[in-house]
Parts: structure tokens; C-alpha cells; sequence
């Protein structure tokens, strides 16, 4: 998206999206934090309670123990009776958050109770087997089963306080994904559009291409590659549609090498016939034009061509140095020019011959209806004119007015 309060508005809408994710990610951390101390906190108390249950069963077991005083150990009992009972009570709340429960062991320190009074009471009537028999029976299952079932609890809330930090910590773990993934899916929104790419067409091969008959009026293309801007104005052109320009696929490397070879055996322009011809059909080309400079640089004559009539040449005859068009503009500068189609003006293209002390002429083409002059072709041009400036000699500045018989027309 190129718009910019579009993008603004996406990444106000990010900022936003991870600043709610990381409140919660800073929840959770909170709750992780609690959930730690809640589960130390009722391990401690489950431990102390346990211990508490050992010593309660070591002082009730010396109500007949030879030589101790019942005084000392009925209050210790008592004491340790009530601090059971409340060390099970702290521990029940937490317990049924988690489901489980402490009430047999609640009902079972109150037989406990019970139980230690009437052990107490036969210690003191000197009924001493009749107390062992309690202590060491009641007593002791009673105790048991406290101390089993405080166990169990903190068992099962331990494990219940692990499954709430993994749940915690899965949560935090997707808070990130999902931070992450809004931030990629507005990265993938912010990326430029790109055009889908043009259709692509082949040029015909040399063997498959038979030459068209071309019309005997002059295209616009090869006007606009030879005559001045004022001269094109006056050509007639028609409104059409404009198709959409397309590159041919590249040609093989082979074939452009066997085409740089054959030029590199010439020793002169006018003998370019077919490597022309297959050059253009390298380009996509319709037509092509070697220029080559006067000596004085004042102008540029056409001294071979492929594609085109005559009398169309003729016409065009030379070009002046500072004309306003394709090919004197490529001639000056030393660099490659295009146009693009317009109407029913293909697009064309012209690179510079270039020799050890500048350019000296220029390579032209005009290109099919439907091909664009891209880099491509831009590249394979200056391949060709880059051999075929070891061929151009100077024009004599009078050839055009005396030598009839250019411009020199290379057959298919």
C-alpha cells in the first residue's frame, strides 16, 4: 500500500495490537508470580502440618510411657490439637479451589479429640491398658489418616499449581505469536504492489520467417528515427487502442555469436546482406539502418539496411548531426536511445557506433508491433554495433550528392 495515511493507520493499529498483547503478556507474568507463592505458601503449611500431626502422636504416646508426667503431655496434646486443626482448616481453602477437599480430615480431628480425652482420663483412673488400647488403636488410625490425606492434598495441589504456570506460559508463548504475526501480516500490507509481468513473445527463427510485403508509404517509427521533429508533426496518425508492448524471449547465445562472427569476416559495409537480416530477426525487428558519420561529423548516411523500401530511403537521404530525432540525439551523446509505440508507431530503438575517438554511426531498428525496446534488446543492439563499427569508415561529406546509389537495400 503506497497511501500514506493507510499506512499510518496500519501501524497506529500495530502499536496498539502489541501494546494490548504485552498487558496481558505482563498479566500472566503477574498471575505466574502469585501462583509461585500461593503454591510455596501451602507446601510450607502442608509440611508444618505434617510434622505437627508426628509430634501430637509422640505426646499422646507418652500418656503410658513409664515415668513421664500426664500434666506436661495432655496440655502439649492440646496444644498441638488445636494448631492441627488449624493448620487443616488454612489448607482446606486452597484445596477445593483446586477440587479436592479436606473435610474427612476435619471430622477426624474431632474424634481426635474426643479420643485424647478419654485416653487422658484412664491415665489418670490408673487404667493404663484400657488408654493404651485407645492411643494405640483409635489414635493411631485416626492420625494416619490425617497425616495420608494432608499428603494426597499437597500432592494434587501441586500438581494443579504446575498445570496453571504451563497454561500461563502457553498463553504468554501465543501472546508472542500473535504479536509477531500482526506484524508480518502489516509488513506483507505495507510491501509496494508490483504490476504482474507483460506477456512474453518469441521472435520467429530465421528458418520459420518468410518476408512480409511492407507498404510503400513511410512508417511513422522510421520517421521518427530520421527526420526532425517538425516533419513528424505533419504525419497523419490515427487514434487507436495501444497494445500493450511486450519483449521477446532472448535469443540464444549461440545465435548472436554466429551473427558477430560473420560480420567479423566482412571488410565492408555493403556486404552485410543476410547478417542484417538475421539481426533483425535477433531484435524483433522489422527494420534496420546502419548509419555512418561524414568525416567532418556533420552528418549521418545510411550505408546498408534491411527491411526497408527504397524509396522510403531515399526520402529520408541523410541525417544532419543536430537534428531532433532517435538517431541524431544517439549520434551525439554516445548512448542508447528509445521510443515507446504510440498509436501505430512501434516502438524502436538506436544504439552508437562507437570507434577510439567517439561515435561514428549509428545502428537503428524498428521494432514489430507488440515488442518494447527493454534493456534487453537494448543489450543485444550494442552487441551488434559494437561489431559493426570495426566495419564503418567515414562518409565523404559530397557521397550523398554524388553517389546515386545509396542508400544500399540488403535483401532477406
Amino acid at each position: 500500500m503506497s497511501r500514506r495515511p493507510v499506512r499510518i493507520i496500519l501501524l497506529i493499529v500495530g502499536l496498539l495490537a502489541t501494546a494490548g498483547l504485552g498487558y496481558r503478556a505482563q498479566q500472566d507474568e503477574l498471575a505466574l508470580a502469585s501462583a509461585r507463592l500461593t503454591a510455596a505458601d501451602v507446601d510450607r503449611t502442608a509440611e508444618e502440618t505434617l510434622r505437627t500431626i508426628a509430634d501430637l502422636r509422640s505426646s499422646i504416646h507418652a500418656y503410658v510411657a513409664p515415668g513421664q508426667g500426664i500434666e506436661y503431655w495432655s496440655a502439649r496434646a492440646g496444644n498441638l490439637l488445636d494448631t492441627v486443626h488449624q493448620q487443616v482448616l488454612a489448607l482446606d481453602g486452597p484445596a477445593a479451589a483446586a477440587g479436592v477437599s479436606l473435610s474427612e480430615s476435619l471430622d477426624g480431628l474431632d474424634q481426635l479429640v474426643a479420643a485424647e480425652r478419654r485416653a487422658r482420663g484412664y491415665v489418670a483412673n490408673g487404667q493404663a491398658l484400657l488408654a493404651g488400647d485407645v492411643i494405640f488403636l483409635e489414635v493411631r488410625d485416626l492420625l494416619d489418616a490425617a497425616a495420608a490425606q494432608v499428603a494426597s492434598v499437597r500432592l494434587a495441589m501441586a500438581r494443579e499449581a504446575e498445570r496453571t504456570r504451563a497454561a500461563l506460559r502457553q498463553e504468554q508463548a501465543m501472546l508472542a505469536a500473535a504479536a509477531l504475526g500482526t506484524w508480518f501480516v502489516i509488513a506483507l500490507l505495507l510491501l509496494p504492489r508490483t504490476s504482474a509481468q507483460s506477456p512474453v513473445i518469441k521472435a520467429e527463427s530465421p528458418a520459420a520467417e518468410s518476408p512480409a510485403p511492407r507498404a510503400q508509404g513511410p512508417s511513422l517509427t522510421t520517421l521518427d528515427l530520421a527526420l526532425d521533429a517538425p516533419a513528424r508533426k505533419r504525419e497523419p496518425v490515427e487514434p487507436v487502442e495501444p497494445a500493450k508492448p511486450v519483449e521477446p524471449v532472448e535469443p540464444a547465445v549461440a545465435q548472436v555469436a554466429e551473427i558477430c562472427t560473420d560480420l567479423s569476416a566482412l571488410s565492408d559495409v555493403g556486404a552485410l546482406t543476410g547478417a542484417l537480416g538475421r539481426a533483425a530477426d535477433v531484435l524483433g525487428a522489422t527494420g534496420v539502418i546502419v548509419w555512418v558519420a561524414a568525416n567532418d561529423g556533420s552528418h549521418l548516411s545510411p550505408v546498408a539496411t534491411h527491411g526497408y523500401d527504397a524509396r522510403l530511403m531515399a526520402r529520408i537521404g541523410t541525417i544532419p548531426r543536430d537534428a531532433v530525432n532517435l538517431t541524431a540525439a544517439t549520434f551525439r551523446d554516445g548512448a542508447a536511445h528509445t521510443s515507446a509505440a504510440e498509436g501505430k508507431s512501434p516502438a524502436a530503438l538506436a544504439v552508437a557506433l562507437c570507434g577510439p575517438s567517439g561515435p561514428v554511426g549509428v545502428f537503428s531498428a524498428e521494432l514489430k508491433p507488440g515488442i518494447q525496446a527493454g534493456p534487453t534488446l537494448v543489450a543485444w543492439a550494442t552487441i551488434f554495433a559494437a561489431q559493426l563499427a570495426t566495419l564503418a569508415q567515414p562518409v565523404p561529406a559530397d557521397a550523398a550528392a554524388t553517389d546515386t546509389a545509396w542508400p544500399q537495400q540488403a535483401q532477406a
